[in-house]
């Protein structure tokens, strides 16, 4: 490798963890081993910082956080917030309504933490995330909720088997010039503030560390770790990712069923 790495930058759906929603062991020391050898290790995901696996938040030497799809960057050891791009509360509030009236599964990501009163949403969160995904259920209409608490919104997430809905949805969003949406699975939007994308947040980091892109190793499978996989000096893309992703990668590595993961942290950073 001509650059030598010093941060290693991992998603964590379908990445770190593997279609059993579980980081296996040697994934696990695979981490440890790249944190003992210096090199920073840093979470990016699309789940909000109470939604990350326990294994991850309880890692020594994982000192940085990157969630909801680069909403936030987390100094989580000094307990501030390097980098904030949020949607507008009444932005916010015209999707969730409209949401409503297409009878969309919807929840949030606010201050940290993840909301919904969808018994749709709910259900297919537990399939995705398994139980290792904590949420708090809003007990009264989420979008009255939202509007009634006037605070900004970090991610907005979107389900329905409903294509036609979706459809509805995503022409209503794109006359919005100040959101980024990200489709991280079918039937699944991702919905962020415009600055907000993972390769936006990683490049903050970067640069408030003192570390140039070209010295980070990125690691991702779906659509929304383009922006990070696409700025970064090694971009690696999992056995399972997407076509584009495996486009710009300068490498392909396993599965995340494989430990791709470890694999290619003993190959090129151990």
């Amino acid at each position: 490798m001509d650059m030598e790495i010093k941060l290693l930058a991992v998603d964590m759906d379908e990445t770190v963890v593997n279609s059993r929603h579980q980081m296996t062991e040697q994934t696990k020391l695979a981490l440890e081993l790249a944190i003992q050898k210096g090199i920073l290790v840093v979470p990016v995901t699309g789940r909000c910082l109470e939604g990350l696996p326990a294994k991850i938040r309880r890692m020594d030497g994982v000192e940085y956080f990157i969630t909801s799809n680069g909403a936030k960057a987390y100094d989580f050891k000094e307990q501030r917030i390097l980098y904030r791009r949020l949607i507008p509360n009444q932005t916010a509030c015209a999707i969730l309504k409209k949401c409503q009236e297409e009878e969309i599964g919807i929840a949030i990501h606010q201050e940290g933490k993840c909301y919904d009163n969808s018994f749709l949403q709910a259900a297919y969160r537990y399939v995705a995330y398994h139980r290792d995904f904590k949420a708090h259920r809003v007990q009264k209409d989420l979008y009255e909720w939202v509007r009634e608490n006037e605070k900004p919104v970090e991610k907005i997430q979107v389900f329905s088997k409903d294509e036609k809905k979706l459809l509805v949805l995503r022409e209503m969003l794109e006359r919005f010039v100040t959101l980024e949406m990200a489709v991280s699975t079918s039937g699944y939007i991702e919905i962020t503030q415009a600055e907000a994308n993972k390769g936006k947040a990683l490049e903050t980091l970067c640069d408030s560390l003192g570390i140039s892109l070209l010295e980070v190793m990125a690691i991702g499978d779906n659509a929304n770790d383009f922006s990070m996989l696409e700025r970064v000096g090694f971009p690696v893309a999992m056995g399972n990712a997407k076509e584009e992703l495996k486009q710009i990668a300068k490498t392909v590595t396993t599965s995340n069923d494989e430990d791709g993961v470890a694999k290619a942290i003993y190959e090129y950073l151990l």
